[in-house]
């Protein structure tokens, strides 16, 4: 087989005006001696990376996923060992998503799935979709928007579903004014503007007790909207969590949330091969190499959140057939862990709130996608990488190493055990082709 190396080769010949048999002749050459597989990476040099615990960037929130937002399908103790907990065998997530229902008698329907959580040590995040439809415009929970005279009213709404959850023995953590309220959609919503929030955060977002505050959640992480909150220095004194969507775009930094001493959460994202929409070819059609294509897409958004100094990385739902455990549908085992689950958890499992991410320095650039983070005497290591070679002899140079452990997932491996050596201080191993591993250093 003839790499891009080796393309690359011939196409330089060919403008040098070597003839198709001069080509040829290379081509026999290459067959004779023995030409490299395309998973080679062709420069056998150590690729060197430091890791400098003296750096540091933000401090980890977590990782999560969110519950069934609507109808009665929701987590199951089982289910939420397997995506919340710390045996060999779970993913080990750290934050929960949930919604504030509209109609407070629906607040019992997730009572069992958050108490599970909880269980496991997960903060709660409870996200608004749409206050109740009396206390706004069209009287519906779907558009329209909360009429100020409402706004107290809604206050009070937010605090009865908190002291519900503190009375059942669930500590909600934050609360969420409103999912996505710069799009209209034909769902249970409502629209807000940066000014209306303000009002709203100004004159009642001190009023909300027992929870952090987020906003806007703005469904591309609208950086205009996250602004406008942050200077207005009465709301951004109520404001506890900076939250958003990357639909569509919104990564990148938010200086002045980090200026204002703010936590920087993405707390929705979901990719599906568009198998949700009307028409398209059902999620069970696509190969597992596509899937584990759009997979590595995924990660490549949690690395760009960390390198841009997010505290937390919030999934779609935990359990859909395209998500972290299987729901039944489209040819997945109700509770088992995917293959995307096993491939989200070399962050979740590893990397625990109160972790800090610190510089990684590669030696040279190699197309790799490297973040480290130190806490619990311990360097957590995570390498992306998206393209089709094998690194080898990558030499992770880290302070006082006892020992170190790594795992790796692959289209054909799930969060394997994979060989490490310790040479001269350093933690020495390869990296697979289309890969993610996770390299934990214990100090």
């Amino acid at each position: 087989m003839i790499n891009k190396y080796s393309l690359k080769s011939m196409k330089a010949n060919k403008r040098s005006g070597y003839s198709f048999l001069s080509l040829w002749f290379c081509f026999a050459l290459l067959l004779i001696t023995g030409c490299k597989k395309e998973s080679d990476k062709p420069d056998p040099d150590p690729f060197f990376v430091t890791v400098n615990v003296d750096s540091t960037y933000q401090t980890i929130a977590g990782f999560g996923g969110a519950n069934k937002i609507w109808g009665t399908q929701f987590l199951k103790p089982a289910e939420a060992k397997t995506v919340f907990g710390s045996d060999e065998t779970d993913l080990g997530l750290s934050i929960f998503r949930v919604r504030i229902a509209s109609d407070s008698n629906e607040w019992p329907l997730i009572l069992e799935s958050v108490k599970e959580a909880q269980k496991y040590g997960v903060k709660i995040l409870a996200s608004s979709w749409s206050p109740p439809a009396n206390l706004k415009s069209n009287n519906s929970t779907i558009g329209g928007y909360l009429l100020p005279e409402n706004y107290g009213a809604f206050k009070d709404y937010i605090n009865s579903f908190v002291s519900y959850m503190s009375s059942n023995g669930v500590n909600i953590y934050a609360i969420s004014v409103q999912n996505e309220p710069d799009i209209q959609v034909s769902y249970e919503s409502c629209s807000w503007t940066s000014s209306t929030m303000i009002d709203f955060l100004k004159n009642y977002g001190h009023l909300i007790v027992g929870t952090k505050i987020a906003a806007p959640e703005s469904f591309n992480f609208n950086k205009v909207f996250t602004n406008e909150l942050l200077n207005d220095f009465t709301a951004a004194e109520n404001l506890d969590i900076v939250a958003g969507h990357i639909y569509g775009g919104g990564m990148g930094t938010i200086p002045l949330a980090r200026q204002k001493g703010k936590e920087i959460w993405m707390t929705e994202y979901l990719l599906n091969l568009n198998s949700g929409n009307s028409g398209s070819p059902a999620w069970s059609s696509y190969s597992e190499s596509e899937k584990w294509n759009e997979s590595l897409q995924m990660l490549h958004t949690i690395h760009e959140a960390m390198t841009y100094n997010w505290n937390a990385y919030i999934w779609w739902y935990l359990q859909r057939y395209y998500s972290f455990i299987g729901d039944g549908e489209q040819g997945t085992i109700n509770g088992e862990i995917l293959k995307r689950g096993y491939a989200f958890s070399h962050f979740s499992k590893y990397i625990k709130p109160g972790f800090v991410r610190v510089k990684a320095i590669p030696a040279k650039s190699i197309g790799l996608e490297i973040t480290a983070y130190k806490g619990n005497n311990q360097i957590v290591v995570v390498i992306l990488n998206q393209n089709n070679y094998l690194v080898n002899n990558l030499n992770l140079e880290v302070p006082s190493v006892t020992s170190a452990s790594a795992w790796e997932t692959v289209l054909n491996l799930n969060r394997s055990k994979k060989e490490v050596n310790l040479s001269g201080g350093k933690v020495v191993l390869n990296i697979s082709p289309k890969s993610i591993t996770t390299i934990v250093v214990e100090l």
